[in-house]
């Protein structure tokens, strides 16, 4: 397993989070979908990519690499040049209408109220053996946005270091793997909760997408909270950022 990176100390979340009042009733926590229902991966793999497996792609990649008489090692820039592909999909393509139809369909509805997310999702592709495609930060400093959460999905299985690590509590710095499944969204409090990933040191690609997202006309850490301890009580509380009662943040 690799070692926990070093915490970043530029501005503590954990004194961000205490200094805007409220924390949810758990950090993070795991929405199921049926992957039939919404085919994703077959949609990358079909549209984008010309590939059977998603998470075999960097095997596609060295062999092309090889036909092209280049140096087959997977490099960053591959990662970027793969991602761009998606990225650079038009709004109107079959990957993003699904996108948008099931936040219609499937976040929403668990949600219970309307919400506001991103038309145009952040793609992510992480061939193993490659750098870090994310950097542990928390998002507030960055965006100001107090009342959003964060929506990551991953097209493949993904664990280890082939996954987003998070830490247990705000400000610990203590990162570890979140094992997420083809057919799951992880759902977290990364505005306060500190996040990001490692070198991949599994034989598997990671092709993702994450967003931002809140309740429609939302400004408040409250009704980011009210949103995370909506999700939890539907769907089962996840990681809780606190014990026995115990409101101080540790």
């Amino acid at each position: 397993m690799t070692a926990h990176p070093a915490a970043p100390r530029a501005q503590d979340p954990a004194v961000l989070a205490l200094a805007d009042g409220a924390i949810p009733v758990c950090t993070w926590l795991i929405l199921p979908y049926d992957s039939r229902s919404f085919p994703f991966a077959a949609l990358l793999s079909r549209d984008v990519f010309g590939v059977g497996r998603l998470e075999e792609l960097h095997e596609y990649v060295r062999r092309r690499k090889r036909a092209l008489g280049c140096d087959d090692a997977l490099t960053m820039q591959d990662n970027l040049t793969l991602r761009r592909l998606i990225q650079d999909l038009d709004d109107d393509s079959p990957f993003y209408r699904l996108y948008r139809h099931f936040m219609l369909k499937v976040l929403a509805p668990v949600a219970g109220r309307p919400l506001s997310y991103s038309n145009h999702p952040k793609m992510r592709v992480h061939l193993p053996g490659t750098p870090s495609v994310s950097s542990f930060h928390a998002d507030v400093p960055v965006t100001g946005r107090i009342d959003q959460l964060n929506f990551w999905i991953p097209f493949t299985d993904v664990q280890d270091t082939a996954t987003l690590w998070l830490e247990s509590c705000y400000g610990r710095g203590d990162y570890a793997p979140v094992p997420v499944r083809y057919g799951e969204v992880l759902i977290f409090d990364g505005g306060y909760l500190s996040h990001g990933t490692v070198s991949n040191q599994t034989q598997t690609t990671r092709v993702s997408l994450d967003m931002r997202f809140c309740l429609k006309g939302a400004a408040t850490r409250l009704e980011g909270v009210d949103l995370m301890n909506i999700l939890a009580a539907r769907l089962g509380t996840g990681h809780q950022p606190r014990r026995n009662g115990d409101r101080r943040l540790r």
